[in-house]
């Protein structure tokens, strides 16, 4: 069953969004800053059972795509196809997933989801899949290369 309307106005709230409140960080609980642009701001997720896993999230609060004005959307999905390029570099998966949801987070972001020759390619997609948590040391490195990657594909 569907949230409630009072449930799903408190979740779109942008007040008490959390991705409003944690997007710009360096560090979050769930994931480490790669890049920002005016539009958004790129994540890699801590969760890395998918290496290269990030998330693609819009500075203002939307709930979804079909709220964006035209030149907003196409800033969005260049970004997110910039963070793809720049996954596509450093991890060099099979195959990237675009999934845009928010059901449970309503506000408009993009997970740029890779998959690997191990993968099952049979498999419904499932971003809780792990967890698996590099160390610290190790994850921050892949967000270097990641943001490394970032900037040179704006070139």
């Amino acid at each position: 069953m569907w949230w409630s309307d009072a449930e799903w106005a408190a979740l779109a709230d942008g007040r008490t969004c959390g991705m409003c409140a944690d997007a710009h960080l360096n560090e979050n609980q769930d994931s480490l800053l790669v890049a920002s642009t005016a539009t958004t701001h790129v994540r890699l997720v801590r969760n890395q059972a998918h290496p290269g896993y990030c998330v693609v999230i819009l500075r203002d609060h939307e709930t979804d795509l079909a709220d964006l004005a035209p030149g907003d959307l196409a800033a969005f999905w260049g970004d997110v196809q910039r963070a793809g390029r720049a996954v596509a570099t450093v991890i060099e998966p099979r195959k990237i997933d675009y999934l845009v949801m928010g059901h449970r987070m309503p506000h408009l972001h993009c997970r740029v989801f890779p998959q690997h020759a191990e993968d099952d390619p049979h498999r419904n997609v499932d971003i809780s899949d792990g967890p698996e948590y590099p160390s610290p040391t190790e994850l921050r490195e892949r967000a270097l290369l990641l943001r490394k990657a970032w900037l040179a594909a704006s070139q």
